[in-house]
């Protein structure tokens, strides 16, 4: 009897023990929770939550399956010291967005500390709260921006600047403009970061679908790689302001360009990249082979005699390695 008694008490107390453990295993798995609690975020903050690892961004802590999130639950997991990841996220509201904003910068600089890329409006008082977030936050899918001290935050975090915006305002234009590439590292004063190719910024926007002149004159003061990849056309006048700028140009989105613009484009002074162009008549060639700067058309299918014999004047013309003469 002792011994059964004995065995009963070994199995309440492996019982109980188990039951203590499950919560934190399912606490660390923070990337399937669709919603998240107070309690549960102290779970998972407690169990050291995986880090799941970003080539370009980082180790996160996903939390990405998420599709909304409280002041309160965020208020818990600000505390973490390491990046977090909210993709799923779409809105959220300013009494959150005010609590996010106060995580701290982590060790791992240069990489972003918030991932917001599901976050596709954001209200003028959230903008504004986020605007005083001191590490790097990834706002990728973000559609609107219109908010100056939102925009000013972005402009001076470090590497890639990217983001979803399919309207770009000529002041929010300015602020973008810019972006350095360089920042201070918050956990080590004084120690100052750069990219490794030395491009000054990036500064990617690839949702644009078209730029007012005036827009694109804001963007000229922009030094670095510019990449608007969703312009499916260029108007000689803002392709007279955009080559007014210096770095490298990319417009990978055009699939055709007018001789009218091509002369425009020609005297931008620094790298051009035109892949998505498949068919160049003679005389837009002609006014491109005036570029000083590397030429990327490696997406020409074909290309005429009028077209190559034009194309022979620029000094440094990146092309498909076989590219079959036109008629």
């Amino acid at each position: 009897m002792k011994r059964a008694a004995s065995n009963h008490a070994s199995m309440v107390v492996a019982i109980a023990a188990c039951s203590c453990l499950i919560p934190a295993a399912r606490a660390e798995d923070s990337s399937t929770l669709t919603s998240l609690t107070v309690e549960q975020a102290r779970e998972v903050i407690a169990a050291k939550p995986r880090v799941v690892l970003h080539e370009l961004d980082g180790g996160f802590v996903s939390f990405d399956a998420l599709t909304s999130l409280s002041p309160e639950a965020a208020e818990v997991l600000v505390a973490y010291e390491g990046q977090l990841s909210f993709k799923g996220l779409t809105e959220l509201s300013p009494e959150t967005v005010a609590v996010l904003a106060k995580h701290k910068p982590v060790g791992g600089f240069g990489y972003a500390d918030l991932r917001l890329n599901g976050l596709k409006s954001i209200s003028a008082e959230a903008a504004e709260a986020l605007a005083t977030h001191q590490g790097k936050v990834l706002l990728y899918g973000l559609e609107k921006l219109d908010s100056l001290p939102l925009a000013k935050k972005l402009a001076g975090q470090w590497g890639e600047l990217r983001l979803g915006i399919t309207e770009l305002s000529p002041e929010i234009a300015a602020e973008l403009a810019k972006n350095a590439g360089v920042a201070e590292d918050k956990t080590q004063p004084g120690i100052i970061h750069r990219r490794a190719d030395r491009a000054p910024s990036v500064l990617r926007l690839d949702n644009l679908r078209s730029l007012s002149p005036e827009t694109a004159e804001a963007l000229s003061k922009h030094s670095g790689v510019l990449v608007l990849n969703g312009l499916g056309s260029l108007d000689p006048t803002v392709a007279t302001s955009l080559a007014k700028r210096t770095g490298t140009l990319v417009l990978n989105g055009l699939p055709s360009l007018s001789t009218e613009a091509a002369a425009a484009l020609a005297a931008y002074p620094g790298e051009l990249v035109l892949k998505a162009i498949t068919e160049l008549p003679p005389d837009a060639a002609a006014a491109l082979a005036k570029h000083k700067g590397r030429l990327h058309l490696t997406g020409l299918t074909t290309i005429s005699p009028e077209t190559r014999a034009a194309l022979q004047g620029h000094a440094n013309l990146l092309l498909r390695r076989q590219v079959p003469s036109g008629p």
